[in-house]
């Protein structure tokens, strides 16, 4: 058939159905706004990282790095570009500080070095080359971060980093046009000599960026390799986006199987909205074929009139799901931030606008498939038209046992998943769907069943007319159930196991910051973990001599990269009320690993650090610190919410294996009588108001802890909130669909002398019964889901996860939904109970 002619029909049957066309692309759209939204919120993280790295490193293949947050000195540059094959090189001083200005402040990465950058193509350093960049003595910041100080050029900002505090004029405010997406990381730009003078870092770098000339790759890596000495690291590039995806696994992972579970949600939300119009999609069908039109042209007409809706609705899905992303799934990089400069822009790939549109345009004619063949299959097509695959009887939906054995079976192979393989959680889940899915028709006609049982007692009419509609729609009446057992059935699991994955980590925050009275550390969110070094001799004298401080000792640590791993490394003192969480430990007797850890040469791991070295416990290891030394396993732990892991050695031995004798922050003990709040304040007043020190109590640095991991888990909620408004919008428009469909229907009821008022109450009882049974078996299965997503995530992230079952959560999910769609879609029942009789008479 002609494009003419597919359009002559399909605008001859939207012209009589524009009304449940539209409830149907409504339907549709919100499944592909969910998908879409969710998608462009798991990208953008890890792009501004990879933007930022392609921004510093322009062609170079190589770096060197130092182990040690002090680098190393700027002298290997000389040596460096004597080996034979180089190109360029370029050094980078890479420091993590806090930016302050008139009471408000940001963390910061701040990114220094000279004209030699330029060299190297990259974009960072665009319109600062030469003179221009080697003579800087100020700042230059992008546009949200000027935006979020309050700083413009020629005011000054504070910038603290390494226990100093400078105040640094404004040279220059860029934005995209000068940075393209790096306009939104978190960054500050200064020259090379400038950034050593702010930091007392004179004569160091972190990195060193090395060009090699074309086919002399090889030449100069075995070069690097030669003149780097221990503390010096020979890496690629790359190094940086490796190490942040193996940082961010745990948080995409999760993200990405909520982000899996939204889009089977969101297709079955198209689908079943389809559904909802399968009545009118047979009638076509029968018609043409009574016509005597050709299975080919028939499929033409219906495949073309499915694709027309399921782009119209996909574009529209894709429009909401862009303002979606920017006013709900704003990019948070909570936990992340603290070892990179992660930037807060939107990352919009085509394949994502690919995925989404294709999920809206495959489910609108898979779901135009489904009465496409059962009429196909039928001898007499007209009988179809009105059948809806019921049995003959016409007094209960047909039961199809074999879908319940066919839902069993999924069930089981969702419980070898469970138990076997949890880290195929998508599988599991993707089983689990079907299985409700198979289970919900059967269980449905059980309701309804019961309902006819009980209505012999009611004298009104009106459970009589409700049950009669759900066996004449059996089709639709099971395609608004399922919406509403997928949209509970994911809110249950994807919240539940939000929530014990946070019940998992606060006792873990808590653990971690009760060891001492008050801490004192660099300022700065980024520096949540302490791992910014700064000199602390005098800080520890002035603290000490307060009278309510009992003793102040010294912490250790700093984040230190094995392989992809960026390892955070913690060091308390040896006299630690608990150097290990105690509900940490995974492997290994508690007291015996605090005994040697105190003692010394001994560590403790974490479970994906141990299955990396290949460790047991009592075993020696070489750890590749910037002086390389043997320890031996004391115990294993989980990652204490670090997902690339964590070791734990004393703080002296952490100073001879980093040789350095910095504090990363200081352990406060107060005298006894003295609160703690009165402690941090004595503390705060003896450093001075302008000092570049955070004071915190132990409940304010657990606060911290738990504000950080909530807000790298935020988008699980916001996953799950919209999954409840895209499901409410579309169980009411799908209702809405049916009862608008049952006009002419209710018509012919009021000519027997049955009220308006009597038909609405009939056909609120009938979503409230649909809404009712597909909330409920969604919550069943949800709650199942849940401890299969509990497995998945302490399988695949190392979290420690506390195993509950969510009942709140799912008696919330199900009351909203119900509750939410049947006050929706009561609206179009009372339009449509008010149909005139002679409605009936219409052709």
């Amino acid at each position: 058939m002609s494009a003419r002619n597919l359009l002559w029909f399909y605008w001859r049957r939207v012209r009589v159905r524009r009304v449940q066309e539209l409830f149907a692309l409504v339907g549709i759209a919100a499944g592909v706004a969910l998908l879409f939204a969710v998608q462009v919120s798991n990208q953008s993280l890890g792009a501004s990282v990879t933007r930022l790295t392609d921004g510093l490193v322009g062609r170079a293949q190589y770096q060197l790095k130092a182990r040690d947050p002090h680098g190393f000195d700027e002298s290997l540059i000389r040596q460096v570009q004597q080996i034979d094959g180089v190109a360029a090189a370029a050094p980078v001083l890479e420091v993590q500080a806090n930016a302050a200005r008139d009471g408000r402040e940001r963390s910061v990465t701040l990114l220094a070095s000279d004209p030699r950058l330029a060299e190297l193509g990259g974009s960072l350093v665009r319109g600062y080359t030469d003179e221009r960049l080697a003579d800087l003595e100020a700042v230059v910041l992008p546009t949200e971060l000027a935006s979020a100080l309050g700083a413009e050029f020629g005011s000054t900002v504070t910038v603290q980093a390494g226990g100093r505090s400078v105040r640094a004029p404004v040279a220059s405010v860029v934005g995209a046009n000068q940075l393209g997406a790096l306009a939104d990381s978190p960054i500050v730009i200064t020259s090379l000599r400038y950034a050593q003078q702010l930091t007392g870092m004179k004569g160091r770098v972190t990195r060193l960026y090395v060009a090699a000339e074309p086919g002399r790759t090889a030449q100069v890596r075995a070069g690097l390799e030669r003149v780097a000495g221990d503390g010096i690291d020979v890496r690629s590039t790359d190094l940086d986006g490796r190490v942040f995806a193996m940082l961010a696994m745990p948080n995409d992972s999760s993200t990405a199987l909520f982000a899996g579970i939204s889009a089977l949600v969101g297709f079955l939300f198209a689908f079943n909205a389809m559904l909802v119009m399968a009545r009118e999609r047979r009638g076509l069908i029968a018609e043409m074929r009574m016509s005597g039109f050709r299975a080919r042209t028939v499929a033409q007409v219906v495949v073309f009139d499915a694709f027309v809706l399921g782009t119209l609705a996909s574009a529209l899905g894709i429009v909401v799901g862009d303002l979606l992303s920017r006013s709900v799934f704003e990019p948070d990089p909570g936990y992340l931030a603290i070892a990179f400069p992660v930037g807060t822009g939107r990352v919009v790939e085509p394949s994502t606008v690919v995925l989404a549109f294709g999920c809206g345009v495959l489910a609108a004619i898979t779901a135009a498939l489904v009465p496409l063949i059962g009429t196909y299959r039928s001898r007499t097509p007209m009988d179809m038209v009105e059948d809806d695959g019921l049995d003959r009887t016409r007094r209960s939906l047909t039961p199809r046992w074999p879908l319940l054995a066919g839902g069993i079976a999924c069930l089981g192979v969702t419980t070898l998943v469970l138990v076997l393989a949890p880290e195929a959680a998508i599988v599991g889940m993707a089983t689990l769907v079907v299985a409700m899915l198979l289970c919900l028709p059967p269980l449905l006609a059980a309701a309804v069943a019961l309902v006819n049982r009980f209505q012999r007692r009611v004298t009104s009419v009106v459970p009589t007319i409700a049950t009669g509609e759900l066996i004449a729609t059996s089709t639709r009446s099971v395609a608004i159930a399922a919406i509403a057992a997928i949209a509970v059935f994911g809110t249950t699991a994807i919240e539940g196991a939000r929530v014990d994955l946070q019940r998992g980590l606060d006792p873990n925050a808590r653990e971690l910051s009760e060891v001492t009275d008050v801490w004192v550390s660099a300022r700065g969110e980024a520096n949540l973990l302490a791992t910014s070094p700064f000199a602390a001799a005098e800080t520890v004298a002035t603290i000490a001599r307060q009278p309510q401080v009992a003793s102040v000792h010294v912490y250790r640590g700093s984040f230190l990269d094995t392989g992809e791993r960026r390892m955070w490394v913690i060091a308390p003192p040896r006299d630690s009320r608990s150097p290990i969480p105690p509900s940490q430990i995974v492997e290994g007797d508690r007291r015996e690993a605090v005994a040697r850890l105190r003692a010394g040469g001994w560590a403790v791991a974490s479970e994906a650090i141990a299955r990396q070295l290949g460790l047991r416990i009592g075993e020696p290891f070489r750890l590749d610190a910037p002086n390389p030394t043997t320890l031996r396993l004391a115990a294993v732990t989980t990652n204490f919410g670090w997902s690339p892991g964590a070791l734990v050695l004393n703080a002296d031995d952490y100073r001879s294996s980093w040789g350095s004798g910095d504090a990363s922050a200081l352990q406060v003990r107060l005298t006894p009588g003295t609160s703690a709040e009165a402690g941090a304040r004595a503390v705060e007043a003896a450093l001075g108001g302008d000092a570049p020190f955070a004071v915190q109590t132990a409940s304010e640095r657990e606060q911290g802890f738990r504000t950080t991991t909530r807000a790298g888990l935020s988008r699980l909620q916001q996953i799950a909130t919209l999954l409840i408004a895209a499901a409410a919008l579309a169980i009411a428009a799908a209702t809405a669909a049916m009862i608008w469909q049952r006009r002419r229907r209710l018509a012919d009821l009021k000519l027997t002398g049955i009220g308006a008022r009597s038909l609405w109450k009939a056909l609120v009882l009938e979503s409230a019964l649909l809404l009712t049974v597909g909330s409920t078996v969604g919550a069943v299965f949800g709650l199942y889901g849940q401890q299969l997503l509990d497995r998945a995530l302490n399988a695949v992230t190392g979290f420690p996860v506390a195993h509950t079952v969510g009942l709140t959560g799912a008696f919330a999910s199900l009351g909203l939904v119900t509750v939410i769609a049947l006050t929706i879609a009561a609206v179009p029942g009372w339009w449509a109970a008010r149909v005139p009789a002679s409605a009936a008479f219409d052709n």
